[in-house]
């Protein structure tokens, strides 16, 4: 098939995807707890905190948005990516299309990928704009801290989404597992001393707030990994685990209901 037809029909997944992702209950859900920093900067610019300053933001933000809402909302949004259209037997409509099934989990994968963006970043920048605002700052004056969220929401948002789109096509309830990986591993493998909290996605997106971020929380984090090989274990992670969520589904068989 020529290239225009393969565009074509990522075009098509991806767009019934990223719509599905968007607009479902789910997905208003889903915004709804993206939107939580937002919610939280802007009761405190409400609540006049005397101490409300980018380092408050960062003391906030880590817990917060780095080990709940990043990793909740790719949860959420790729443990549902292909293992509910295979329950619901909706899968079918999909396969009957001259598109293969690897094609399929790339083009889906692509979509979570943008609504994950879509509804961490905006809430991310806002909430960045109103602690600067308040704190009667330039909104320029702390741009390390904002990038460096960013480059953490991009890089752990692809990797938590490849882990968890790879447990929606291996395991018929993926949520649980992701559940355990997210908010258990993360957490205890993640605090043991050594080189243990190298097998933790939680480790490399620390690092990378400590390399980027001049003065925060983060500054005594013991690691000994840069921002920059810490973004490219999680980019080979991300590869690695959407090749084999693809992998896995190429070999997967469904059987329609009655």
């Amino acid at each position: 098939m020529d290239v225009l037809g393969h565009l074509r029909q990522a075009v098509v997944v991806f767009g019934l995807t990223l719509r599905y992702l968007l607009t479902t209950r789910r997905g208003i859900a889903t915004a709804l707890l993206a939107a939580l920093p937002l919610v939280l900067t802007a009761s405190l610019a409400l609540g006049r905190v005397a101490t409300f300053d980018i380092l408050l933001f960062q003391t906030l933000m880590v817990p917060l948005f780095l080990q709940v809402v990043l990793v909740f909302v790719p949860l959420v949004l790729a443990t549902s990516l292909i293992r509910e259209e295979i329950e619901d037997t909706t899968i079918h409509y999909l396969l009957t299309r001259p598109v293969s099934k690897p094609a399929i989990a790339l083009y889906k994968y692509a979509g979570y990928f943008v609504a994950m963006l879509v509804l961490l970043v905006p809430p991310l920048v806002l909430s960045y704009a109103v602690t600067q605002v308040y704190a009667r700052d330039s909104l320029a004056a702390d741009l390390d801290v904002l990038t460096g969220l960013l480059g953490a929401t991009v890089l752990g948002g692809a990797a938590y989404g490849a882990l968890f789109t790879f447990l929606s096509v291996l395991l018929r309830k993926p949520l649980p597992a992701g559940l355990l990986f997210g908010f258990v591993w993360e957490s205890i493998v993640g605090s043991i001393p050594g080189d243990v909290p190298k097998l933790s996605i939680i480790h490399y997106l620390k690092s990378i707030l400590k390399d980027t971020i001049d003065v925060g929380p983060l500054a005594g984090y013991p690691t000994d990994i840069s921002a920059g090989v810490a973004a490219i274990v999680l980019v080979a992670f991300s590869i690695a685990l959407v090749v084999a969520a693809m992998a896995v589904f190429q070999q997967s068989e469904f059987k329609q209901k009655a």
